[in-house]
């Protein structure tokens, strides 16, 4: 069983990252270079917008569809039919609430167009997720896997085809852009429709509101968290776009650096996916956490000095790389803004293991400290800085939000900051600093430079030990044999 748990997991990170960071890296930086940063500024701050109210769509009830089916396979068959229509009036109260929040904040007919778009996207996005909830409920986790990354594909594949095309790529817009999504997002639900149907989800008309306020009741706490979560780190963009008059163009500016940092934070969630369940295990059985955390937090330790003193010290190398346009402002933003990756990385440790200990309540409270802190920061860097200034602001919030969970989780479960912040871990985010530093300040601006100091990176983690693949190997094998024989 814990080899099976494990396969599923390896194919699940591997096809998700083969898929998304090919769409991230190859289509979607290629859609932002031919668009230009004012009209991809309009795509993403109505993106941002839209999302802001995501979980009008759900609250919680794939969640609860995912628990319920998986401990009693048959309810499907009895569930789906209500559940599916209780979707289908949060989906017509997502898009009253998007429209009106839309006209309240004076968006023009263009934005207006494009919010409208994606809200229709959003739509099929959570549809083709509940269905998802199903699948992976009836533990047919590779095919889940597969209908996870397929809305990438067929996305990538449409959008190959107008980018590249002779007979196309002169007439690339935002509306081929975004007809894209819509077939990716389609396709996928309808797939992932068909998967359900075939086990039992029949579709006819049913809607229990007694299920509907139960349902609510039990996952209020996490839809709360993920809209207030999602109001912090996605607020930025949209308040760039309203308080500058040059928003769009800002706006694409933050958004070229922003799709880097949500590309790299992906081997966080899917990290923060696999501990989930092993920190709620052994939270149950009044086990001791603290051996987890320890190498959970080395593992990520490894990529939060790597990739951001990279991003820091070569930025005017890599974002020309990748970007055709504002390379000198565009590397200042990317620079800055990658930092980030160590507290948001650090914070899905943290955040996941007081989540397992359902302390909802305070994570809702310090996800409403981030939002107010959020805001009032962005209120006063972004007229003075522009897109840096929100680049400011979400660096000092995440900080906060995340030394407020490691603080509580030290507290919780009787961790020390020295079984996590000590002379080995100290000494190698100095010799990390100081070698990127001194060859880049002294040596070598270029790519060898870039690659000397990935490699001292390496050398420093095996020297002072910050990692012992089999160590990390057996311990998760070990906890993910007894979470499963339980």
């Amino acid at each position: 069983m814990a080899g099976s748990f494990l396969s599923n997991f390896s194919f699940t990170l591997i096809l998700n990252l083969l898929i998304k960071l090919f769409w991230v890296f190859v289509i979607e930086i290629s859609v932002q270079n031919s668009l230009g940063a004012e009209v991809y500024g309009v795509y993403f701050e109505s993106f941002n917008f839209g999302y802001l109210f995501f979980i009008l769509l759900d609250f919680g009830l794939s969640n609860y569809t995912n628990r319920t089916v998986a401990g009693d396979p048959d309810a499907l068959r009895q569930l789906f039919p209500s559940i599916f229509n209780i979707k289908i009036v949060l989906t017509l109260v997502y898009l009253l609430v998007l429209v009106l929040a839309a006209l309240l904040m004076g968006y023009e007919a263009l934005h207006m167009k494009v919010i409208l778009f994606i809200g229709l996207n959003h739509v099929l996005m959570s549809m083709m997720l509940f269905f998802r909830s199903n699948i992976g409920g009836l533990h047919l986790f590779k095919t889940d896997a597969v209908i996870s990354v397929m809305d990438r594909l067929l996305m990538g594949i449409l959008c190959a085809a107008f980018l590249w095309l002779p007979n196309m790529k002169d007439s690339f817009n935002l509306d081929y852009f975004l007809f894209a999504q819509f077939v990716g997002y389609f396709g996928s639900m309808l797939l992932a429709w068909l998967v359900v149907a075939r086990h039992g989800g029949k579709i006819h008309p049913a809607f229990d509101l007694k299920l509907f306020l139960e349902m609510l009741k039990k996952s209020y706490p996490f839809a709360l968290l993920f809209f207030l979560m999602g109001l912090y780190t996605r607020i930025d963009s949209v308040m760039l776009g309203r308080l500058l008059p040059n928003g769009e163009f800002e706006v694409g500016i933050y958004a070229s650096a922003f799709r880097i940092l949500d590309a790299a934070i992906i081997f966080a969630v899917l990290l923060s996916g696999l501990l989930l369940p092993l920190f709620s295990r052994m939270i149950a059985q009044k086990e001791s956490v603290r051996e987890l955390v320890v190498e959970s937090f080395n593992v990520v330790l490894i990529a939060a000095m790597v990739l951001p003193l990279s991003c820091y010290f070569y930025a005017d190398l890599i974002y020309p790389f990748l970007y055709d346009a504002h390379q000198i402002y565009g590397s200042k933003v990317f620079s800055i803004l990658l930092i980030n990756f160590i507290p948001m990385a650090m914070g899905y440790i943290f955040g996941t293991l007081l989540t397992a200990k359902s302390e909802l309540r305070l994570l809702n409270y310090i996800s409403v400290a981030g939002l107010i802190v959020n805001v009032g920061l962005n209120l006063l860097f972004i007229p003075r800085w522009q897109a840096l200034g929100a680049v400011y602001a979400t660096l000092i919030t995440q900080s906060l939000v995340t030394c407020c969970t490691f603080y509580f989780s030290l507290r919780y479960f009787k961790l020390r900051v020295y079984d996590l912040v000590n002379i080995r871990v100290i000494l190698y985010v100095m010799m990390n600093i100081a070698g990127f530093f001194l060859i880049h300040t002294y040596l070598w601006k270029d790519g060898k430079g870039l690659l000397i100091s990935l490699v001292l990176g390496m050398l420093w983690v095996f020297l002072f030990k910050i990692i012992r693949i089999d160590d990390l190997k057996k311990l998760i094998s070990s906890k993910s044999t007894s979470s499963l024989s339980h």
